[in-house]
């Protein structure tokens, strides 16, 4: 599909959408059939940098000490040292709450066994394991490459919904994300294996793309 027809279709989709208080985000679905997600083959665990970026702020998860953690404290409130990371681990509710406020994670290196032992509970299962991030890493750089990245993750049912940017952004840009990611999981799942693709506004009407 051309960038200008899925262009025109994010025009219907944000014309059929009721206004908000709130930024509401745009969201493509895509339904397979005849195929089984759980199989390797067609199983989709995808990390996808949007090539016109979300949008919109969301909310980056770090766990470092020292030096890392007072520069991660500059790009975002949800930073854990040793420490606090231990204390949290405590608490299973206060772990599971902190994990849903954070899209992603990255963490020190040498934190990883500690994370894996203590908070990989909470954490595996939501797809939400840190990236593992050295002391030396431009922080800037990598927290904003998190926050225009998008996972997705097929389970068994043959759907995935992923957000695409939000609503103030021009139809052209948001076609340049929405066919980034047809284009991406077509790779791995046969064009002919889709059965259907709908955009729509978090609280708007599902327009039907393919």
């Amino acid at each position: 599909m051309n960038k200008k027809d899925i262009s025109k279709k994010i025009e219907e989709a944000k014309s059929k959408s009721t206004g908000r208080k709130f930024k509401q985000t745009v969201e493509l679905s895509m339904n397979f059939k005849e195929l089984d997600m759980e199989s390797t083959e067609y199983k989709l665990n995808l990390n996808l940098l949007l090539p016109k970026g979300r949008g919109k702020d969301i909310n980056i998860g770090v766990f470092a000490d020292g030096d890392m953690n007072v520069r991660a404290k500059k790009l975002s409130n949800h930073v854990l040292n040793k420490a606090e990371l231990e204390e949290y681990a405590k608490n299973k509710r206060r772990m599971r709450s902190f994990a849903s406020s954070c899209y992603a994670f990255i963490a020190q290196p040498d934190m990883m066994p500690i994370i894996g032992r203590t908070w990989g509970i909470v954490l595996g299962p939501r797809g939400k394991m840190p990236q593992p991030v050295p002391d030396s890493a431009d922080m800037n750089a990598v927290i904003n490459r998190l926050k225009n990245t998008v996972r997705i993750r097929s389970k068994k049912n043959p759907t995935i919904q992923v957000p695409v940017g939000v609503e103030d952004m021009s139809p052209d840009d948001l076609a340049d994300n929405v066919s980034f990611i047809l284009d991406t999981v077509e790779r791995q799942i046969p064009k002919e294996k889709v059965q259907s693709a709908y955009l729509k506004t978090t609280m708007g009407s599902v327009i039907r793309l393919i």
